[in-house]
């Protein structure tokens, strides 16, 4: 109990921390779109300094985490005074609380995690850290051990980097190329179009737990529906739930219906943004539609298709919600683990925290090196008519 009390403990810091920090950028900000700002800045600033001091302290804590608070204060303040000056100054104002914010929910825990991936915590050692004790230096053990040892119980880095290639490939191809036909019928001529928008946006819509739960309950090898309609066509029943192919499939097949929705949406919005008169000019020069498509509707959905895909990429490569709903909460079940399902799987099955922090690490480095790599091929910066 003690160590939940001083984990809520460290929360309240730092939560205190970030309302003072914000309430300070605001009223600097409120002060200085004022003409008499200079006589108020400094004793406003003094008195948000107190108030974030004060609201540390009032958490049980007014020793260190307050003083830090109150040097913030005064630190954000004579930056705003000083250097924030010139056209500038307002946006830059504007965006300083949002900036601050991002810094401290993200920024601080990306560095912790860092430090983090070169200790060595664990379920036995957490206690101790807990209660004032140091993070272990370890070096580069736990990068070594991502690679060199199994982050579940038997799959290894390597078995999961290529089901993850593989998960991520077959998802995209079934992905991009329903959700580029589905736009293409939208956007012509057809009658009672907004009921057939609503039906198809419909997967995307529904919360994605409930949509996943329901669909575990299709695949019942007993009970479900898909091994009834298999049964139908004279197939015996397949138990998605154990075998390695089966519930790998299983996982696809979900993920490929949820993800359709978005890249349907996505590209119809780009097949809108086609000046119709380039297809009149076309079919005038006897262009067929396949040449209409290959020549005008893919250079011009260029701009529309390369982000889509990135964000595609990086979304199904990261996707832990369905393979953690389908293959349940246990860890036991391997067969459909990827990357990221086995990084929640070590942290929090088997409480390898250290390791999985640089596990996470090696994933981010290779999640920035496709993008890039994407990028730079398909040139996604530029534009269609460059």
């Amino acid at each position: 109990m003690g160590s939940v009390t001083g984990a809520l403990i460290q929360v309240g810091h730092w939560l205190g921390i970030t309302v003072g920090i914000l309430a300070a950028c605001e009223g600097l900000l409120y002060l200085a779109l004022y003409r008499f700002a200079h006589r108020l800045f400094w004793p406003a600033t003094f008195v948000l300094a107190a108030a974030a001091w004060g609201a540390i302290a009032a958490s049980g804590h007014p020793g260190p985490p307050g003083v830090i608070a109150a040097a913030l204060v005064f630190l954000v303040a004579a930056i705003f005074k000083y250097l924030v000056k010139g056209r500038h100054r307002i946006p830059i104002m504007m965006m300083a609380p949002a900036l601050i914010g991002v810094s401290l929910l993200i920024v601080y825990p990306f560095f912790f995690e860092f430090r983090l991936a070169f200790a060595n915590l664990n379920l036995y050692s957490i206690a101790k850290w807990l209660d004032g004790g140091d993070l272990n230096f370890v070096g580069l053990d736990n990068f070594k051990n991502v690679f060199t040892t199994s982050p579940l119980q038997t799959a290894t880095f390597w078995e999961l980097l290529g089901r993850t290639f593989i998960w991520t490939a077959i998802n995209l191809v079934f992905h991009v190329g329903f959700g580029l036909a589905l736009a293409m019928l939208l956007n012509r001529k057809l009658a009672a179009k907004g009921i057939y928008r609503t039906l198809l946006i419909l997967p995307w819509a529904v919360p994605q737990v409930v949509a996943v739960l329901a669909w575990r309950g299709e695949f019942h090898p007993q009970f479900g529906f898909v091994n009834q309609i298999i049964s139908l066509v004279g197939f015996g029943p397949v138990n998605w739930w154990s075998d390695p192919i089966a519930v790998f499939l299983s996982c696809c097949i979900v993920n490929i219906w949820l993800g359709i929705p978005f890249m349907m949406i996505v590209f119809l919005g780009g097949l809108q943004s086609i000046p119709r008169s380039y297809y009149e000019a076309a079919s005038i020069d006897g262009a067929s539609k396949l040449t209409q498509f290959f020549q005008i509707t893919l250079p011009m959905l260029k701009p529309t298709v390369v982000p889509s895909i990135t964000l595609g990429t990086i979304w199904t490569f990261n996707n832990i919600n369905v393979i953690y709903l389908m293959t349940g909460q246990d860890g036991g079940n391997e067969h459909a683990d990827i990357l990221v399902s086995a990084l929640y799987k070590s942290a929090f099955t088997y409480s390898r925290y250290s390791f999985s922090a640089a596990f996470a690490l090696v994933i981010f480095a290779i999640l920035i090196g496709i993008t890039l790599v994407w990028m730079k091929v398909t040139r996604g910066t530029e534009s269609a008519t460059a």
